[in-house]
Protein backbone atom coordinates (compact mmCIF):
# COMPACT_ATOMS: atom_id res chain seq x y z
CA UNK A 1 0.00 0.00 0.00
CA UNK A 2 0.70 3.60 -0.30
CA UNK A 3 3.67 4.65 2.01
CA UNK A 4 3.07 8.69 2.62
CA UNK A 5 6.70 9.56 1.77
CA UNK A 6 6.75 7.91 -1.52
CA UNK A 7 6.06 10.25 -4.38
CA UNK A 8 3.80 8.59 -7.11
CA UNK A 9 0.90 6.16 -5.34
CA UNK A 10 -0.64 3.83 -8.01
CA UNK A 11 -4.01 5.20 -9.22
CA UNK A 12 -6.04 2.52 -11.36
CA UNK A 13 -8.94 4.13 -13.50
CA UNK A 14 -11.56 1.51 -15.32
CA UNK A 15 -13.45 2.71 -17.80
CA UNK A 16 -15.02 1.69 -21.36
CA UNK A 17 -13.83 4.93 -22.94
CA UNK A 18 -10.71 4.95 -24.45
CA UNK A 19 -11.01 8.63 -24.49
CA UNK A 20 -11.37 8.93 -20.82
CA UNK A 21 -8.53 6.53 -20.68
CA UNK A 22 -6.42 8.90 -22.55
CA UNK A 23 -7.55 11.93 -20.81
CA UNK A 24 -6.86 10.70 -17.60
CA UNK A 25 -3.64 9.34 -17.95
CA UNK A 26 -2.50 12.06 -19.52
CA UNK A 27 -4.08 14.52 -16.80
CA UNK A 28 -2.42 12.21 -14.24
CA UNK A 29 0.39 9.85 -14.91
CA UNK A 30 3.01 12.72 -13.95
CA UNK A 31 1.61 12.92 -10.54
CA UNK A 32 0.77 8.82 -10.22
CA UNK A 33 1.36 5.75 -11.58
CA UNK A 34 -1.56 5.14 -13.65
CA UNK A 35 -2.30 1.72 -14.77
CA UNK A 36 -5.97 2.14 -17.13
CA UNK A 37 -8.81 -0.82 -17.41
CA UNK A 38 -11.10 -1.05 -19.95
CA UNK A 39 -14.29 -3.36 -17.79
CA UNK A 40 -14.25 -4.18 -14.21
CA UNK A 41 -13.12 -7.88 -14.71
CA UNK A 42 -9.32 -6.95 -15.58
CA UNK A 43 -9.42 -4.95 -12.25
CA UNK A 44 -10.61 -8.08 -10.28
CA UNK A 45 -8.40 -10.32 -12.08
CA UNK A 46 -5.44 -8.13 -10.94
CA UNK A 47 -6.14 -7.87 -7.25
CA UNK A 48 -6.89 -11.58 -7.02
CA UNK A 49 -3.28 -11.57 -8.83
CA UNK A 50 -2.18 -10.19 -5.52
CA UNK A 51 -1.85 -6.71 -7.43
CA UNK A 52 -3.08 -3.95 -5.21
CA UNK A 53 -4.01 0.28 -6.12
CA UNK A 54 -3.70 3.17 -3.72
CA UNK A 55 -6.76 4.03 -5.13
CA UNK A 56 -9.45 2.88 -7.36
CA UNK A 57 -11.02 5.46 -9.95
CA UNK A 58 -14.24 3.35 -11.37
CA UNK A 59 -16.23 4.69 -13.96
CA UNK A 60 -20.32 3.14 -13.55
CA UNK A 61 -21.54 2.40 -16.78
CA UNK A 62 -20.00 -0.05 -18.88
CA UNK A 63 -21.88 -0.41 -22.35
CA UNK A 64 -21.10 -3.03 -24.44
CA UNK A 65 -22.40 -1.61 -27.76
CA UNK A 66 -19.58 1.15 -28.98
CA UNK A 67 -22.32 3.18 -31.02
CA UNK A 68 -24.49 3.49 -28.15
CA UNK A 69 -22.28 4.11 -25.88
CA UNK A 70 -21.07 7.05 -27.81
CA UNK A 71 -24.71 8.05 -27.94
CA UNK A 72 -25.61 8.90 -24.68
CA UNK A 73 -21.82 10.64 -24.14
CA UNK A 74 -23.13 12.78 -26.44
CA UNK A 75 -26.78 13.05 -25.18
CA UNK A 76 -24.84 13.84 -21.75
CA UNK A 77 -22.76 16.84 -23.41
CA UNK A 78 -25.12 18.33 -25.93
CA UNK A 79 -28.59 17.61 -23.75
CA UNK A 80 -27.58 18.11 -20.69
CA UNK A 81 -31.31 19.66 -19.73
CA UNK A 82 -33.68 16.79 -21.70
CA UNK A 83 -30.92 13.97 -20.56
CA UNK A 84 -33.32 12.28 -17.72
CA UNK A 85 -36.28 12.18 -20.25
CA UNK A 86 -34.11 10.86 -23.45
CA UNK A 87 -31.53 8.66 -21.43
CA UNK A 88 -34.46 5.68 -20.16
CA UNK A 89 -34.99 4.85 -23.82
CA UNK A 90 -30.81 3.23 -23.16
CA UNK A 91 -31.93 1.15 -20.01
CA UNK A 92 -29.18 2.82 -17.86
CA UNK A 93 -29.89 0.43 -15.19
CA UNK A 94 -28.69 -2.49 -17.44
CA UNK A 95 -25.06 -1.11 -17.78
CA UNK A 96 -23.97 -0.43 -14.63
CA UNK A 97 -21.64 -2.61 -14.62
CA UNK A 98 -19.16 -0.15 -12.48
CA UNK A 99 -21.47 -0.61 -9.02
CA UNK A 100 -21.23 -4.07 -9.79
CA UNK A 101 -17.79 -4.13 -9.51
CA UNK A 102 -17.73 -2.12 -6.32
CA UNK A 103 -19.58 -4.54 -4.87
CA UNK A 104 -17.52 -7.40 -5.66
CA UNK A 105 -14.57 -6.13 -4.23
CA UNK A 106 -16.18 -5.14 -1.49
CA UNK A 107 -17.52 -8.71 -0.63
CA UNK A 108 -14.32 -9.81 -1.88
CA UNK A 109 -12.74 -7.48 1.22
CA UNK A 110 -15.21 -8.90 3.40
CA UNK A 111 -15.95 -5.02 3.38
CA UNK A 112 -12.74 -4.15 4.67
CA UNK A 113 -11.59 -2.81 1.40
CA UNK A 114 -8.12 -1.35 1.83
CA UNK A 115 -7.82 1.71 -0.67
CA UNK A 116 -10.33 4.31 -1.86
CA UNK A 117 -12.97 3.67 -4.29
CA UNK A 118 -14.30 6.78 -6.39
CA UNK A 119 -17.16 6.52 -8.44
CA UNK A 120 -16.33 8.32 -11.66
CA UNK A 121 -19.14 9.64 -13.36
CA UNK A 122 -20.42 12.30 -15.46
CA UNK A 123 -23.79 10.82 -16.02
CA UNK A 124 -24.50 9.41 -13.03
CA UNK A 125 -26.23 12.35 -11.63
CA UNK A 126 -28.51 12.45 -14.26
CA UNK A 127 -29.36 8.48 -14.82
CA UNK A 128 -29.12 7.06 -11.45
CA UNK A 129 -32.10 6.20 -9.53
CA UNK A 130 -32.08 6.36 -5.77
CA UNK A 131 -31.66 3.39 -4.76
CA UNK A 132 -28.18 3.12 -6.97
CA UNK A 133 -27.36 6.37 -5.27
CA UNK A 134 -27.45 4.68 -1.97
CA UNK A 135 -25.46 1.37 -2.70
CA UNK A 136 -22.41 3.37 -3.82
CA UNK A 137 -23.28 5.03 -0.48
CA UNK A 138 -23.20 1.86 1.20
CA UNK A 139 -20.37 0.92 -0.48
CA UNK A 140 -18.29 3.56 0.37
CA UNK A 141 -17.33 4.90 -2.75
CA UNK A 142 -16.25 8.28 -3.28
CA UNK A 143 -18.08 10.51 -5.63
CA UNK A 144 -15.75 12.03 -8.45
CA UNK A 145 -17.17 13.54 -11.60
CA UNK A 146 -15.68 14.06 -14.77
CA UNK A 147 -14.95 17.17 -16.57
CA UNK A 148 -16.59 18.77 -13.29
CA UNK A 149 -12.85 19.97 -11.64
CA UNK A 150 -9.61 20.87 -13.09
CA UNK A 151 -6.21 18.35 -13.84
CA UNK A 152 -5.20 19.89 -10.40
CA UNK A 153 -8.49 19.72 -8.40
CA UNK A 154 -8.99 15.87 -9.54
CA UNK A 155 -5.85 15.18 -8.51
CA UNK A 156 -6.03 17.04 -5.03
CA UNK A 157 -9.30 14.85 -4.67
CA UNK A 158 -7.64 11.43 -5.04
CA UNK A 159 -4.26 12.24 -3.01
CA UNK A 160 -6.50 13.21 -0.39
CA UNK A 161 -8.59 10.23 -0.09
CA UNK A 162 -5.34 8.10 -0.47
CA UNK A 163 -3.43 9.92 2.61
CA UNK A 164 -6.97 10.15 4.13
CA UNK A 165 -7.23 6.19 4.08
CA UNK A 166 -3.71 5.51 5.11
CA UNK A 167 -3.98 7.59 8.13
CA UNK A 168 -6.96 5.80 9.37
CA UNK A 169 -5.65 2.49 8.63
CA UNK A 170 -2.52 3.25 10.11
CA UNK A 171 -4.22 4.40 13.31
CA UNK A 172 -6.31 1.14 13.14
CA UNK A 173 -3.26 -1.60 13.04
CA UNK A 174 -1.50 0.87 16.26
CA UNK A 175 -4.84 0.51 18.26
CA UNK A 176 -5.46 -3.24 17.49
CA UNK A 177 -1.10 -3.99 17.96
CA UNK A 178 -1.67 -1.64 21.51
CA UNK A 179 -5.12 -3.61 22.31
CA UNK A 180 -2.94 -7.07 21.41
CA UNK A 181 0.47 -5.90 23.51
CA UNK A 182 -2.04 -4.86 26.17
CA UNK A 183 -3.77 -8.42 26.50
CA UNK A 184 -0.51 -10.00 26.12
CA UNK A 185 1.14 -8.32 29.15
CA UNK A 186 -2.03 -8.73 31.61
CA UNK A 187 -1.76 -12.58 30.35
CA UNK A 188 1.47 -12.12 31.30
CA UNK A 189 1.23 -10.50 34.59
CA UNK A 190 -1.89 -13.54 35.48
CA UNK A 191 -0.28 -16.39 34.95
CA UNK A 192 3.00 -14.99 36.78
CA UNK A 193 0.74 -13.46 39.35
CA UNK A 194 -0.97 -16.84 39.78
CA UNK A 195 1.89 -18.62 40.10
CA UNK A 196 2.93 -16.42 43.33
CA UNK A 197 -0.22 -17.12 45.08
CA UNK A 198 -0.28 -21.05 44.47
CA UNK A 199 3.46 -20.97 45.99
CA UNK A 200 1.84 -18.64 48.85
CA UNK A 201 -1.37 -21.02 49.49
CA UNK A 202 1.02 -24.10 49.60
CA UNK A 203 3.70 -22.51 52.14
CA UNK A 204 1.11 -20.70 54.59
CA UNK A 205 -0.79 -23.73 54.36
CA UNK A 206 -4.45 -22.29 53.58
Amino acid sequence: MFNRGASRPEVWLVDDREENRTKFFSDHNSEFTVALFSEPDGVLTAIRQGRMPDALVCDVYFYKDKEQREAIEKIVKDQISQLQEQASKFKPEQAEEGIGLMQSIYDQFAGDVPFPIFAYTSKGPYLLHTDSFDKIEDLGAKWLFKNKFSVQNERREIRSAINEFAERRYWSRRAWQLAWKTGLIMAVFGSVLGVVLDRMVRHFGF
